[in-house]
């Protein structure tokens, strides 16, 4: 060694290390007691734990406000959902044809009166829908369940004016089976074809309003066809024996207001009178007549007088020298025929 070794100082002081807040200093060479260990191990943890809850709280408060808020957002859209569901369905066609219904057009008028209470009711009522708070649990849950009770009476709501309506359409719908069975009942025999009333039986049966209005529409049709042709084929026929009649030859026959007729004329002609100087005339009588009419006998003509001559001669008929003669009729009416008495 080219320089000497100094002596060592055996007074400097050895560094001190750092104190931690969970360590107490010991004297130099000196050992830590055994209690000392799990008290540093205990209040270490309780220092974790304490801020470990206290996160963990405010991380699930956080998480049940942010399910309430998702809860009420449902609850909020099936409120409007359920609302505008009625708007429409009131303003809808089926309502509207339901309400316009009149108590004659179905079998039970009651039907008709209340569904139009109950749709005027309805449309008077309005309910607030109200919004969903930002903040505060328990504000969230008070509007989440206001909101449900509002949904459901919506919905409720509905099924009962589509309830009414239907019990409207059906009550009409049985007015109308019941006058279809009777259009069907009246028409057998009385259509130009019976298809149309097979048509309405199976119309009936189906209870199809708008197949029971046409069938019964195309019945009524053929019920006036089948009439129109009858009552042409009348007209026709009379109109053909009018012709006929007015054809047929006049034979001259007498239609006179006569009853009884007549039984013909009896006697007359020319007979001798007695005691001589000539003859006397009887004309011929009606041993019937008539009861009625206006007929007339044909006049018969008047005979000559024979001539009368003296003595025996000139005659060569009678005794006294005379022809006897006699005048025969009919009971025709045409003249008498002149004919020797015997």
């Amino acid at each position: 060694m080219n320089e000497k070794e100094g002596p060592m100082n055996m007074n400097v002081t050895p560094p001190v290390e750092p104190v931690t807040e969970f360590e107490v200093p010991l004297p130099p060479d000196r050992k830590r007691p055994k209690w000392l260990v799990p008290l540093i191990a205990g209040s270490t943890a309780v220092v974790v734990l304490a801020a470990v809850g206290t996160g963990g709280y405010l991380y699930w408060n956080h998480d049940r406000l942010t399910a309430a808020s998702e809860e009420c957002a449902t609850s909020y859209d099936r409120a409007v959902k359920a609302r505008k569901k009625l708007t429409e369905y009131l303003e809808s066609d089926a309502v509207k044809t339901a309400i316009r219904v009149k108590d004659s057009e179905v079998k039970d008028a009651k039907t008709v009166g209340t569904l139009a209470s109950t749709v005027k009711a309805v449309e008077k009522t309005k309910t607030d829908i109200p919004e969903c708070p930002a903040d505060g649990l328990k504000d969230i849950k008070a509007v989440t369940a206001r909101l449900d009770k509002t949904a459901t009476a919506y919905e409720k709501t509905v099924n009962e004016v589509r309830g009414k309506a239907n019990a409207v359409n059906a009550s009409k719908t049985d007015k109308t089976v019941a006058d279809a069975t009777k259009v069907l009942d009246d028409s057998k025999g009385r259509v130009k074809d019976d298809k149309v009333r097979t048509a309405l039986e199976n119309a009936i049966k189906s209870k199809d309003g708008k197949a029971i209005s046409d069938a019964m529409k195309a019945v009524n049709d053929s019920i006036k066809a089948k009439s129109d042709a009858d009552a042409n084929a009348r007209a026709e026929k009379e109109k053909q024996a009018a012709e006929n009649t007015a054809q047929a030859p006049d034979n001259g026959s007498y239609t006179g207001g006569t009853t009884g007729g007549y039984t013909g004329y009896t006697g007359g002609g020319y007979t001798q009178s007695q005691g001589g100087g000539g003859y006397t005339y009887t004309p011929q009588q009606s041993t019937g007549g008539s009861t009625g009419g206006g007929y007339t006998p044909t006049p018969q003509p008047q005979p000559q007088q024979p001539s009368q001559g003296g003595g025996n001669g000139g005659s060569s008929g009678g005794d006294d020298g005379y022809y006897e003669d006699c005048w025969v009729g009919d009971t025709s009416g045409k003249p008498g025929v002149q004919v020797p008495c015997n």
